[in-house]
Parts: structure tokens; sequence; C-alpha cells
């Protein structure tokens, strides 16, 4: 984790580094300041995850940092001789609000807090990624007359309705399936599928647009046609995937 110290006085600047250093060896001290120009300039340079910061400094105040900066991702600890600026502190959603002299269980337990933070980020960045790729992986099983298939469903670019079966055409294949669209429809992941006719059933990733002859046009060039009562879903469809 990626620390900057936000400080005007020298001496307390190096309180913090040694503190720092002596009860979280792990992390990393990208930068030191005392002005808020500098802090800008090493905050956008250095992407820290953690800015120890005071309340007085040399061309300004840490709230006017934090005004400009504060939409940048990184948590803050405020550690400060000023007490009569903890509920603004709060009003910026510091993690902790500490007196000078600083007290180590004080900024033990404050920084701990921020670890905690960071390590929930990790992993809900984790388990987005799983998810999304449980999406990407994701197959569904289609019986023929000669086989069982296994297709991943972001291959499939549409299905259309032939009576009682279903012809999916996929990136490289075209199978018949004994069970009718209406099954599909029920099976496959409604955000990523529409129905923009009774007899088609198609992948949103591969809608290009609504051509000059009112049909869809595919990525793959090719046209479904859009039933009157579904114009106005589809349009707006098209209107947010822009």
């Amino acid at each position: 984790m990626k620390v900057l110290i936000v400080e005007d006085e020298i001496d307390a600047r190096k309180v913090l580094q040694y503190l720092i250093n002596e009860l979280f060896p792990s992390l990393q001290i990208v930068g030191q300041t005392g002005s808020v120009s500098e802090a800008k300039q090493l905050i956008l340079t250095s992407h820290p995850d953690l800015v120890f910061l005071d309340v007085q400094l040399e061309d300004g105040t840490g709230f006017d940092l934090l005004n400009d900066c504060s939409a940048l991702g990184f948590q803050v600890i405020f550690t400060t001789a000023y007490s009569n600026f903890a509920l603004n502190a709060i009003k910026y959603s510091a993690i902790d609000y500490i007196l000078k002299p600083v007290n180590p269980d004080e900024l033990k337990r404050a920084v701990e807090k921020v670890i905690k933070i960071k390590e929930k980020e990790v992993e809900y960045e984790m388990l987005k990624t799983v998810v999304k790729k449980q999406q990407n992986t994701a197959k569904i099983s289609i019986n023929t007359a000669e086989q069982t298939y296994m297709l991943p469903i972001d291959d499939i670019i549409r299905l259309e309705a032939d009576g009682a079966y279903t012809t999916i055409i996929t990136r490289d294949k075209r199978v018949v399936a004994s069970k009718n669209i209406k099954y599909f429809e029920n099976i496959l992941p409604a955000n990523l599928f529409v129905r923009p006719h009774q007899s088609h059933l198609v992948n949103k990733s591969f809608i290009a647009e609504i051509n000059r002859r009112g049909k869809l046009l595919l990525l793959n060039n090719e046209e479904v046609p859009i039933s009157f009562r579904k114009k106005s879903m589809i349009r707006n469809l098209l209107k947010n995937k822009l």
C-alpha cells in the first residue's frame, strides 16, 4: 500500500515516517510535502492509497487539497494540532482524525482501518474478475439429432425459430436444436439477449444498428426483422448501448 505524507512541519513528517516504518514496514512511503500544490502533483504521479494530511499547510489547507483531489480514490487520515476541524474532516469521509503529538496506538488503529478497507476492495475486484470470467466462459448444452454441443454463450450471435426447432447461429457454426425458441429465451441471460421478433433472439453485443430497411443489422452483416411493437424497445436499447 502506498502512502503520502502531507505535513508542513519537517519534524512532524520525520515522526510520521518513523512510526509508519516501525509499525507497518510493508507500507511504501511514496512522498512527503508541506504544500497543497506539491501534494496535488504527488497524488497525480504516485497514486497513493493513503494520505496523512495536516489541516494547515504552507499554501492552503488540507481541505483545499481534498476539494481538488478527493475523487482520485485515496483514503485520508488527518494528523493535526487543531481539534476544531474534526467535524469538517468527517464530512470529507476521513478515516480518522489524530491530534499531534501522534500517539502510536492511535496511528496503528487508524492505519489498520485503511488496510481492512483496501483488502475488501481487492476482494471485490477479484470477485468481479471471477464473475466476469464465468460469464465469458459460460456454456449451454444443445442436443441435436446427431450429437450434443457445448456452445459458449458469448459465441452465440442469434437464434431463429423454425416451428418446434431452433437454429442457433454462432461465430463459426449453425446448430439446429430440438427445442423451440421460447425455451432458449428462458435459459439464456436476459441481460445479454433480446427478442426483437417472435422468431428471433439476438445477442445484444452483436447488434450494430437499425438499418434503412428498418431491420437489425448485426456485426456479421446478417439482418433480423423487428416487430412493430418491439421497435421502441430496440431503439432505446441502442441508445443506451451508445
